[in-house]
């Protein structure tokens, strides 16, 4: 048997420890103790290392009481490796206690600390301990430091805090640990600095990995700079030698999905297939993928893929209602949460927020109520989210009345509280009610006003043209500090438009910079077509390729209708093919009715008729069934302008065919006849609606039923 010496027990702590044998070396060291021996330093750190690999505490907490017995806590390597068990272990307060308890730190001291908070999410206090370290001045920092305080400036947004660093990296030569510079481009991106964090990707001493490529990604997506996420996506698989992964993938889906490029969402899908990545393995990929499907109007894409992929994952079913909600279709989505209650699938606070959203699509104050009840039976009714949704909900019902009730019984309200009782409001065009509340808002709320709220006062003001004009709700924002906002600017340049300030909305647009989205320039040039501006808004067309922009449904929708007020029919025309054959979009309702509107101011109605009756618009109701009669109306009060009832007189028996239950038809045939002297028939057809041939049918009710 071997001579118990403090050599032999120090060798085997040194072997059991270096094979992982960590409640071997414990026992070993408890007889150590029995025998009297102090262990060497290389033994008391494999000892509190067995602690916490084995995450016990009890163990630990007595290692940790002979160690300060023995006088060994002043090593501050030793106080080091306690507060790292102590992490291992969860019991950050322990770790605290050491670290506060050490007289002379070191900076593995400090970055034990900061790191841990910057990981569990406490950012400020990981800032806190950033600033005591460099307050004390006793210890110099490292790249291990200043990354755990990148992280949390952030997750923060302290971007001032954030470039310090920067220079300090710069100044300390610290740019050779790549995963700092990846941090410092990612607080630039998520700061919304996103030209600095373009400058320092291009820098020729930062070193490109798969990471910054996903950061710089990201942050144009969240800057809503979706062209560059695109080509910067591109870049990355043509040139740079890298393979992107599941992460770089899902974060530049969302910038396809914005801009409405299903093709773009369907070419990432197929490099996904292409990749063999499983997304039922992969519920962040497959969640991101179903999103976009639903953004870009594929609710066949959605649902199949959904069937591909369909796991038991709340997550999953969420993103399905949202889907539904986008486009429209709440009846498919209440079967759907139907059956995800019959297949027993949790529902968390977020399903009953989208259950709610899709009761008030549906208008149904009755399947609203039922909604309600639901929520309040499985024990919702206790988040504030999903208060903020049933005040929605009955806000899309017209109860306003329940509404109102309701607001008055949440307690705690917070911003989001409010903002929907404003909305609501200017949806139902009580816009006097808006400005009450907003008013009581500022006198009794501690919530601050935010981007949601001031876009909802902005709308309010362009029905208004009262005391809340566009100019008093640009003194709020600036007062606020949103004037950096993109969604309240473009808030402010289109109240601007719509009450005849066009220069103005102009002096907003420019004062923008590169800082736009695709709305700012599609608000500016409907602004240049409103108020009789139409050139400007072509040349802004041009402005908006050079600058990287491509146009969209909604921008050719534009420069229609500006062409159709300014009598530009060739222009017109010309726009519209570029729209077809160049882009690639599919003319919708709106951009038919521009045309045709377009025709008929021009008093080219012949031409018109002939659009309207000929492919690819021979039934324009296959087009969008519900809603082609607007393109007719629009044919049908241009008839009436330039006095041709013969013309009229077909508009009207197509209208009368499409709607057959519309009152406002047969008034706009009398008024054709009208103004073409035509009295008798005018007063015939009057007599036939004032008769009751043309009545609404009454609505069927369930319960009678």
């Amino acid at each position: 048997m071997p001579v118990r010496s403090r050599n032999y027990f120090d060798g085997v702590v040194s072997v059991f420890g270096s094979g992982g044998l960590f409640n071997e070396v414990l026992s070993i060291f408890g007889e150590m103790v029995e025998f009297g021996f102090t262990p060497c330093y290389d033994s008391i750190c494999k000892v509190i290392m067995a602690c916490g690999e084995l995450r016990w505490l009890e163990k630990g907490r007595w290692v940790h009481k002979y160690i300060v017995e023995c006088g060994l806590n002043r090593n501050v390597v030793i106080c080091n490796k306690l507060i790292s068990m102590y992490i291992k272990m969860g019991r950050l307060d322990l770790a605290h206690c050491t670290f506060d308890a050490i007289e002379k730190k070191d900076v593995v001291s400090w970055n034990s600390l900061i790191t841990k908070y910057a990981q569990i999410g406490d950012w400020a206090v990981a800032l806190n301990i950033y600033l005591t370290m460099k307050k004390d001045g006793d210890v110099a920092h490292d790249s291990i430091t200043l990354l755990g305080v990148v992280v949390a400036c952030s997750q923060l947004g302290d971007l001032n805090l954030g470039r310090s660093i920067h220079g300090l990296c710069v100044r300390a030569g610290l740019f050779s640990d790549f995963r700092l510079g990846t941090a410092i481009l990612d607080m630039y991106a998520k700061c919304g600095k996103i030209e600095c964090a373009e400058l320092l990707f291009d820098d020729e001493v930062f070193e490109k990995s798969l990471v910054s490529w996903n950061s710089l990604i990201v942050g144009y997506v969240k800057s809503c700079l979706y062209y560059k996420a695109i080509n910067c996506f591109k870049r990355l698989c043509t040139g740079a030698n890298l393979s992107p992964d599941s992460v770089t993938l899902a974060n530049v889906i969302p910038a396809y999905s914005s801009l409405g490029s299903s093709d773009g969402v369907r070419s990432i899908h197929g490099l996904i297939i292409k990749k063999g990545i499983d997304m039922k393995a992969d519920v962040v990929l497959g969640t991101a993928l179903i999103d976009a499907y639903g953004k870009c109007s594929n609710i066949v894409g959605v649902e199949r893929l959904f069937n591909d992929i369909k796991v038991a994952n709340t997550a999953i079913w969420n993103v399905m209602f949202t889907a539904y909600s986008l486009n429209n279709s709440a009846d498919k989505g209440m079967l759907l949460f139907v059956q995800m209650v019959q297949s027993q699938i949790s529902l968390d606070s977020i399903t009953a927020v989208l259950l709610l959203q899709m009761s008030g699509q549906l208008g149904s104050l009755t399947v609203g109520k039922m909604a309600h009840g639901y929520c309040f039976i499985k024990g919702f009714y206790a988040h504030l989210k999903v208060e903020n949704a049933l005040l929605d909900m009955y806000m899309r019902c017209k109860s306003v009345e329940d509404s109102e009730k309701l607001f008055q019984l949440i307690n705690v309200k917070n911003v989001v509280t409010w903002n929907v009782m404003l909305s609501g409001y200017v949806k139902i065009d009580s816009c006097l009610n808006t400005m009450k509340l907003f008013s009581q808002m500022l006198l009794e709320s501690s919530n601050r006003p935010d981007s949601v709220t001031l876009i909802s006062l902005i709308r309010a003001s362009t029905v208004l043209v009262g005391g809340y004009r566009a100019d008093v709700c640009h003194a709020f924002v600036s007062k606020l500090g949103f004037d950096s906002e993109i969604a309240v600017t473009n808030s402010l340049m289109d109240a601007y438009a719509k009450n005849g300030f066009i220069e103005k909305a102009s002096s907003l647009f420019v004062h923008m910079g590169r800082v736009k989205d695709q709305w700012s320039w599609n608000i500016m040039m409907a602004g240049y077509g409103m108020n009789g501006q139409t050139e400007k808004a072509f040349e802004l067309l041009n402005q908006m390729c050079r600058d990287g922009y491509e146009p969209d449904s909604i921008t050719f929708t534009c420069l229609l209708s500006g062409c159709a007020h300014s009598g530009m029919v060739d222009k017109g025309c010309e726009y519209f093919d570029l729209m077809v054959n160049k882009y690639n979009i599919q003319p919708d309702l709106e951009h038919w009715t521009c045309i045709i509107d377009m025709f008929g101011r021009a008093g080219r109605l012949d031409e018109a008729y002939k659009l309207l009756t000929s492919n690819p618009c021979d039934d324009l109701s296959k087009v969008v069934p519900s809603d082609s009669h607007a393109i007719w109306g629009a044919f049908m009060d241009a008839c009436r302008t330039y006095k041709n009832t013969e013309l009229g007189e077909l508009a009207g028996r197509k209208l009368l065919l499409l709607s057959p239950q519309n009152n406002g038809y047969p008034i706009l045939l009398s008024n054709l006849y009208a103004s073409t002297m035509r009295w008798d028939d005018a007063m015939k057809t009057r007599k036939v609606f004032s008769d009751g041939s043309l009545v609404k049918e009454p609505a069927v009710s369930g319960v009678n039923t």
